[in-house]
């Protein structure tokens, strides 16, 4: 880096642009590759600045009181940075304060660090400034003096030093693969000194062609061989005090409730049997059943499959849980992560992709140059190694490995093919690692996708019959729709009918029985057709929308075929299926064609138009059930969120599952913290499809929830948005914040948040509102970083949000969790309990409520060090029969009700550890 750069950064009084103003300036010059000179002062704002701004900056009111105004600095800083690069972290931000502070600066060109980090280091769980820092090992300047504006800037030069170190190693492929993404983009010049520096420096360096990717990591199988123990008794002794676990694993302890899981998997495994395990928060279940999968499946020689519900979960188990046990089990095991296919990259797609770069939106190039480097990196191919970003989620369903266009086992990257790597260490594996997702998607793949096995650990089951629901449910929207249109045919060129002639017409001289004139005929149809679908798709999906109107949802039933609407619904449903099947006819004509010929070349073509003819078949089935006569067994409806869709759907699973799942399976172990219903497990099996016979335990949580924990119930609460937020007020204020609120209802979530900011505007404590403040993984970051805060969550946050420790210490539940009956869904199977004789309430939305509530309860200790309050806002919960049965299900005896004022008082004795006044029951 030859050219003068300025590292900057500057911090302002909040987060509203138009009402901003810099209250800290701070620049590093660098010439040479060194720093030369520095510029940092306060500016003092016309406006009180937030103390949540002074906090995060470390300045105080004082100095900026101190501070002269920015009109006093002016000169200086279009001085500093005449003539020079400008470099920082999200540049963006920073100029668009400096240009209208200042006006026009003179710098020759600008670096964004967030943009270099994104392309240099791809594979970074994200690119923030302090991310990057901690994770690269970036010293911060040590300027006592200067506060966040002036370490920020420093970290940045360094970041921008690593940048440029990473980008030396390169090979010369990468910056001839990257030059024509580079064109309008502001840091091109970063990258091209780079490629002038290496070609100048390494004259040496080869230069390789084609693909450049990373060697696939290997499982270490450098243990010696040692036989597996046909005592089952072997399995257990590895829990028990003394055992190979407490041997090998710092840390470890001895616990008889992951004995008992562990003892009761193997016993299914080895019967072979079902059963159904609920194991409380802290158990080990993850151990329990991983190391009596891994031994069986070495015992008898065959696969295990272990499937999580969040692909989160499937990499912990996979990147941490397995290696801890290769190194303390004494026999080596082969394991494998296999994920949907949309998870992993395409490389003949990726070269196509390439090959039309001119036509990329900067984001799009940004990504591309993202991902030139991660396939230098990367074993797996797996997207979620990518730190994702707008453009990265803009390209990869045109380069990812779905069905349309990759045909793994006749195409020219076999050889190299993530998805097929995947699928050979899953042949190769003992413990297959899959998530509910794919074993619904290899159900419908006639069991071709996860290689054949007869054992199954199914983790998180209360979550097992709602991805079946949705795996087998079908959909179409007019997105979905305008999607494969315009894969099969795309205006202005490109799409895969453009292809398809091109390569066909390449192997001319080896199809000389080929029926061109007929294939040209139904080529050239397409085009209209495919036109006229998204035309008629346009059009239904404009009159649905004003359907819909405002709502949520509309279940479709035969009451609404009296409804005026629903002859034009009628007319134009039929129009667009008719057009689909218009079009997936004339692919099927070509089909046949090409079929004829006995060329292999020309098998990965049939592969490509089974799959979009797949997909057309798919929403002619949809349009087509909306006609059926109405069955109780299944519900189509309308859907508005996130985008309109028409859905039909099984009312219920469980015959599906018995049938398609279990009946297949010599061996199943389904667990979850949160199963049973007030210790019985009737409802789960249900709704699973497994018999009210099958084998079921409940291990409870080594945790002293008697002794680490209060559960409050609000007794004189009405549900008004303003009343609950002033209780909510008191409460983190007694708390200090580290409070989480959980809402069954976004709307309610909204309101509360609008009176809690007021009620907490004065005491330096910040509310986050999912939706409001930010995401979900949004608004969670910054009530980790920011403990005197108060987080509103919203049906996300009921579960799989660990927080162990202080930082959050206490749990307040606005309400029940009741699913609303209205719901397409939750309607239809409580019509059908009605027609078999049965209680809605009772035997689905009480149960289904129960198991939710479970979920919100035990977000609070998650370790036997956590301590704190969970305070329920519904006093249903004592004034109502059925509210024993969600107080039974918990895994504490006693709870304190009582006003809100009692309440309160008893949170301040609690937080004092005195609690002698309070009556429990």
């Amino acid at each position: 880096m030859h050219e003068p750069i300025v590292v900057l950064d500057v911090e302002t009084t909040g987060l509203d642009f138009d009402r901003d103003e810099i209250i800290e300036f701070a620049a590093w010059r660098i010439e040479e590759g060194e720093p030369v000179g520095s510029l940092n002062f306060l500016v003092r704002p016309q406006q009180e600045v937030p103390p949540k701004i002074l906090k995060l900056t470390g300045i105080t009111a004082a100095e900026l009181a101190l501070a002269s105004p920015l009109t006093e600095h002016r000169a200086e800083i279009l001085d500093f940075l005449q003539g020079v690069v400008i470099a920082g972290h999200n540049i963006a931000f920073d100029l668009a304060f400096l240009e209208r502070a200042c006006g026009h600066n003179a710098a020759v060109g600008v670096w964004d660090t967030l943009e270099l980090a994104r392309i240099f280091f791809p594979s970074m769980p994200n690119h923030r400034l302090s991310t990057l820092v901690e994770k690269l090992g970036l010293n911060r300047s040590t300027q006592e003096r200067w506060h966040r504006a002036g370490t920020d800037a420093w970290a940045t030069w360094k970041l921008l030093q690593a940048c440029w170190n990473h980008g030396t190693q390169l090979d010369q492929s990468f910056y001839d693969q990257a030059a024509p993404l580079l064109s309008g983009w502001e840091g091109r010049s970063f990258v091209q000194a780079l490629h002038k520096h290496i070609a100048r420096t390494f004259p040496d360096r080869p230069i390789r062609t084609g693909l450049i990717l990373a060697e696939s990591p290997a499982w270490p199988d450098n243990k010696p061989k040692s036989r597996v123990s046909a005592d089952r008794e072997w399995v257990i002794n590895c829990f028990t005090s003394g055992g190979i676990l407490e041997q090998s694993l710092a840390g470890y302890e001895s616990r008889s409730g992951q004995v008992k899981m562990a003892e009761a998997v193997t016993s299914a495994l080895s019967a072979p049997s079902h059963a159904v395990i609920e194991a409380g928060t802290g158990t080990g279940k993850s151990l329990a059943y991983l190391i009596p999968s891994l031994w069986w499946a070495k015992k008898i020689g065959k696969k295990v499959v272990v499937a999580t519900h969040t692909i989160p979960l499937q990499e912990q188990l996979y990147t941490k849980d397995l290696p801890l046990l290769e190194q303390a089990l004494p026999f080596s095991f082969h394991t494998s992560l296999l994920k949907g296919r949309g998870n992993y990259l395409c490389l003949k797609k990726w070269t196509e992709h390439l090959g039309v770069a001119p036509e990329f939106l900067p984001e799009e190039r940004l990504a591309s140059l993202s991902i030139l480097t991660w396939l230098r990196q990367t074993g797996s191919g797996d997207v979620q190694e990518l730190a994702r970003f707008r453009g990265i989620d803009k390209i990869w369903p045109r380069i990812c490995a779905d069905t349309e266009g990759c045909y793994p086992k006749k195409c020219r990257y076999a050889g190299v093919c993530f998805l097929l790597r995947a699928r050979k260490q899953a042949e190769e594996a003992d413990v297959i690692v899959v998530n509910h997702s794919l074993l619904f998607s290899d159900m419908r793949a006639d069991y071709k996708v996860i290689p054949e096995y007869r054992y199954l650990v199914v983790d998180e089951a209360h979550h097992f019959h709602e991805v079946a629901l949705e795996q087998l449910a079908a959909r179409i929207s007019l997105e979905q729709i305008k999607l494969i249109m315009e894969k099969i045919f795309r205006q202005g060129g490109g799409g895969f009918l453009a292809q398809l002639k091109n390569r066909l017409h390449k192997l001319e001289e080896i199809l000389p029985e080929f029926d061109w004139i007929r294939f040209g005929t139904e080529t050239a149809e397409i085009p209209d057709l495919c036109q006229g679908v998204l035309v008629q798709a346009q059009e239904l999906f404009e009159f649905l929308g004003g359907i819909v109107g405002k709502e949520q949802t509309l279940r479709l039933t035969a009451w609404h075929r009296s409804e005026g609407w629903w002859g034009i619904f009628a007319v134009q449903a039929e129009n667009l299926r008719q057009r689909l099947q218009a079009v997936d006819a004339k692919l099927k004509a070509i089909s046949s064609l090409i079929a004829r010929q006995d060329e292999d070349l020309l098998e990965e073509n049939l592969y490509e138009l089974s799959m979009y003819s797949s997909h057309l078949e798919e929403f002619i089935e949809v349009l087509s059930l909306i006609f059926e006569e109405e069955s109780p067994e299944r519900v189509t409806w309308l859907e508005s969120f996130p985008t309109l869709s028409l859905k039909s759907s099984p009312v219920e699973v469980a015959g599906i599952l018995a049938e398609k799942i279990f009946a297949r399976l010599e061996a199943s172990v389904l667990t979850s913290a949160t199963i049973s219903i007030a210790g019985a497990f009737h409802h789960f099996l249900r709704e699973v499809g497994l018999p009210l016979t099958t084998n079921a335990l409940k291990v409870e949580s080594p945790f002293d929830y008697e002794r680490q924990m209060r559960f409050f119930v609000v007794k004189d609460l009405l549900q008004e948005a303003e009343q609950a937020a002033n209780f909510i007020a008191g409460v983190a204020e007694l708390m200090r914040g580290r409070t989480m609120v959980l809402f069954t209802s976004h709307s309610f979530l909204r309101e509360t948040h609008g009176f809690l900011v007021e009620c907490l505007r004065h005491t330096g404590l910040e509310v986050l509102g999912q939706g409001i403040d930010g995401g979900r993984k949004s608004v969670l970051e910054q009530f980790l970083s920011n403990p005197q805060s108060v987080l509103l969550g919203a049906s996300s946050f009921w579960e799989g949000i660990d927080i162990p420790g202080e930082s959050l210490s206490c749990v307040i539940i606005v309400k029940l969790p009741f699913w609303p009956p209205t719901l397409p869904l939750i309607q239809a199977r409580s019509e059908l309990l009605n027609s078999r004789g049965l209680n809605p309430f009772r035997d689905f939305l009480l149960p289904e409520a129960v198991i939710r509530f479970k979920q919100g309860f035990g977000r609070l200790i998650r370790s036997k060090g956590d301590r704190g309050i969970v305070i329920l806002l519904d006093s249903r919960v004592i004034q109502k029969s059925y509210g024993a049965v969600f107080l039974s299900s918990l895994p504490l005896r006693k709870h304190v009700r009582a006003e809100r004022r009692q309440v309160l008082a008893g949170v301040e004795s609690w937080l004092s550890n005195s609690l002698e006044n309070a009556v429990l029951f």
